[in-house]
């Protein structure tokens, strides 16, 4: 293959050094590792060096490296020539470097561009100078196929009836094109070699600090999240262990889709799991016997389903949304301060010492203010502790002061006494402060309806009060909880004895964050040492309305106030072709959104989206199947057939199944992504992507903002082709406004 490159002769050779350098690794790796020790230390480290001959087995020799940066340093002249891998590559004789981690670093300068002011930090250290060349390399098997200079661009210029549309121009380089253009299978993938700038940046962002990314549609905020904890992995060792960094995935389902990313980033042992899977283990034990959690089903049906019952699902979204929202975190702590000042009897603790008649004593405005100001900061339970322990040193210290004064030395059986009383009285005046338990408490608080509205602020409306207050005392009756009384339960505990597991994380990642409550959130900070987390989401595909959040400000101004959180904004678009953004911008466009941004699309043409009309849906159905065997006839493996419900999406299944013999049904109870052709509710799409979808009944989608977002989210999901179905002669409101040009219709 003839590569048209001035440099492709120096590079291929360069490879192929390379290639064979690691030939002679494998090969001491193999010999080093055939040697059998029952030293535990030698173990170890033959355990290290079977990773790094896998990964030289299965990749570091078929594709060493994916990029090269040369860095001219300020000063000294010197020009550093360095490639870049998914994994750094030492010679064990030299110590030389082959290949640079792309997690190093130096390797920032590669995401970072072309610069004459250039720098990369090591240590405390800064090192300066120019980026004169970055290149990309396409290879496969050992050999160069694609050469791509970084100053290889094409640009995006604004169309006359769209003023709007990109906010500044933009280009994409040949070799991120090359990328983007191939076709998908069940599992994301790493995206290391084609980092962007701003997505470096979120990825390199301080480790300490919580970090909240908005990204629309396509952005690569999930891969950017996992490629920031293989980063902080590397490069914090010594503070960080991979085995206490956490994932929280929105279902199971998206685990699996995730599940290969990172041990391609060479991280294996980091935690994955969905908040109500990690949050109901910790909240069992709170419960009473025999108490059951709900399935987190039901809403989904109620909201995601035609023809339920209007009332009960306004009645249920008060509920909710209360019960995830800082409103709610808020009435928590006012029932703790409601406990201590209403029914903390605080009185005078005193004792006479009958040798002497000496009264000891304790004001009760002390004790007061020992427990209200003292040990504020203490959950209530390890207040009590800490105020025994004071009350114990206090009249200690007042005891053996008076045997100074009177000059009397008690033997071991006179302390002995002493403390014995001592500790029995405390016993006693301790037992006039009210025990409390999360459980029991929390119910409290919903079902006495005059108590929650005198601690929730007047800004939440009386009905909410009403339907949280009723519809939860019916639901305890049965004896169970819901889903979103998992995070005020464990943050009542928080607040009552501390959590146990507060301080578990080193590091959390929160994907899709938006459909999470702001009470979900901030119990997962808890969980998470020095709120050191990566939050990413799009309040655009917010579909989860009834319980999710409603604007970011609700983390960045509500929960992460010390260390204020940082706030990143992507709005260039990885994913879809531009005439399949131009259309999903128009849905979002009738909608008001405070934070949205609309996505600006890469330099990516394609076919432009479809709308085939039916009259019957035997029609339909035969149309689909045959447009399934056009699309697999293109290439294409990743095909999701959408609708808008789920019984709608059992529907197309059943029509469809002999049509289509490997089509598969996905629910929100699965937990496998197939890949392949497969048929599913439209808010199971979320977070994932396709080679193609096919987008069931657009005329079912309702003129209001939560059905705009959810046709947003899976009109955002292809990566190549875009096909609807409406009923020929229907009204899709959703649709009205959106320019005829931008989409064909059959």
């Amino acid at each position: 293959m003839s590569i048209k490159h001035p440099e492709y002769v120096q590079e291929q050779k360069k490879l192929d050094e390379t290639v064979a350098a690691i030939d002679e690794e494998i090969r001491q790796l193999r010999e080093d590792i055939r040697e059998a020790t029952d030293d535990y230390v030698k173990q170890v480290v033959n355990s290290g060096k079977a990773k790094t001959l896998r990964y030289l087995e299965d990749q570091g020799r078929d594709k060493p490296y994916f990029g090269r940066v040369d860095f001219l340093k300020d000063e000294v002249y010197e020009l550093d020539s360095v490639y870049i891998g998914k994994r750094g590559i030492v010679r064990s004789d030299t110590f030389d470097s082959l290949v640079v981690d792309w997690r190093a670093p130096i390797a920032s300068l590669y995401y970072s561009g072309e610069s004459k002011d250039a720098y990369y930090r090591m240590g405390r250290e800064i090192v300066r100078g120019e980026v004169t060349l970055k290149r990309n390399f396409a290879i496969e098997n050992g050999h160069i196929t694609g050469i791509y200079d970084g100053a290889v661009k094409e640009t995006i210029h604004r169309e006359m009836g769209h003023p709007d549309e990109f906010l500044q121009e933009g280009y994409i380089d040949e070799f991120l094109a090359a990328n983007l253009n191939q076709t998908n299978d069940s599992r994301l993938k790493d995206i290391v070699a084609t980092i962007q700038s701003e997505q470096n940046d979120i990825i390199r962002a301080e480790k300490d600090r919580p970090i909240v990314v908005q990204g629309v549609a396509g952005s690569g905020k999930t891969t950017i999240a996992l490629h920031r904890l293989s980063y902080l992995i590397y490069n914090y060792q010594d503070s960080m262990l991979s085995k206490k960094f956490m994932v929280f995935a929105p279902n199971r389902m998206f685990l699996t889709y995730i599940s290969e990313v990172l041990p391609e980033l060479g991280v294996d042992d980091v935690q994955q799991s969905t908040f109500v899977d990690w949050a109901a283990r910790l909240v069992k034990p709170l419960l009473p016997k025999g108490w059951k959690i709900t399935s987190p089903d039901k809403p989904l049906t109620l909201f995601f389903e035609e023809g339920q019952d209007e009332q009960q699902r306004q009645m249920m979204q008060n509920r909710l949304r209360f019960k995830g929202s800082l409103a709610c975190r808020d009435a928590l702590e006012r029932y703790i301060r409601y406990v201590v000042e209403q029914r903390v009897p605080f009185k005078k603790l005193s004792f006479v010492y009958t040798k002497t008649k000496h009264v000891f004593s304790i004001s009760k405005e002390t004790i007061k203010q020992m427990f209200l100001e003292q040990f504020a900061n203490l959950a209530y339970q390890r207040r009590l502790e800490a105020l025994r322990k004071q009350l114990k040193q206090e009249m200690n210290k007042q005891f053996y002061a008076h045997l100074r004064e009177l000059k009397v030395d008690l033997d071991k059986q006179g302390l002995a006494k002493f403390e014995k009383m001592l500790e029995q009285i405390l016993d006693t005046y301790m037992e006039s402060f009210p025990r409390l338990e999360a459980f029991s408490a929390y119910r409290e608080l919903l079902e006495d309806k005059q108590l929650l509205r005198e601690l929730v602020t007047p800004e939440i409306a009386d009905d909410v009060i009403a339907d949280t207050s009723a519809s939860s005392a019916a639901l305890f009756a049965e004896e169970r909880v819901e889903v979103e009384d998992i995070a005020p339960l464990l943050y009542m505990q928080h607040l009552i004895e501390g959590l146990a597991n507060a301080g578990q994380f080193d590091h959390a990642v929160v994907d899709e964050a938006q459909d999470l409550s702001a009470l979900e959130i901030a119990v997962i900070a808890l969980a998470t040492k020095r709120q050191s987390l990566t939050v990413v989401g799009d309040i655009a595909q917010a579909i989860h309305a009834y319980r999710g959040l409603h604007s970011w400000e609700e983390l960045t101004e509500g929960i992460f106030q010390q260390p204020r959180a940082s706030y990143f904004a992507l709005s260039q678009s990885y994913r879809s072709t531009i005439e399949i953004m131009r259309c999903a911008n128009e849905i979002l466009r009738q909608i008001e959104l405070p934070e949205t941004v609309l996505a600006k699309p890469v330099l990516r043409h394609g076919a432009q989206p479809s709308l085939m009309q039916w009259e019957s849906r035997k029609q339909m159905w035969e149309l689909v199947g045959k447009r399934v065997e056009e699309y697999r006839a293109e290439g294409f493996s990743s095909i999701a057939i959408v609708s808008k419900t789920i019984s709608g999406s059992k529907r197309a299944y059943k029509a469809l199944q002999e049509r289509i013999p490997d089509l598969v049904l996905l629910g929100s109870k699965d937990k496998q992504f197939p890949g392949g052709i497969s048929v599913m509710p439209a808010f199971l799409t979320k977070g994932l992507q396709f080679d193609v979808v096919i987008l069931l009944d657009v005329d079912e989608y309702g003129e209001n903002e939560w059905d705009a977002k959810l046709l947003y989210v899976a009109m955002t999901r292809p990566v190549h082709r875009l096909m609807m179905t409406r009923q020929a002669g229907s009204d899709a409101p959703l649709f009205r406004d959106v320019p005829d040009e931008l989409y064909s219709v059959e």
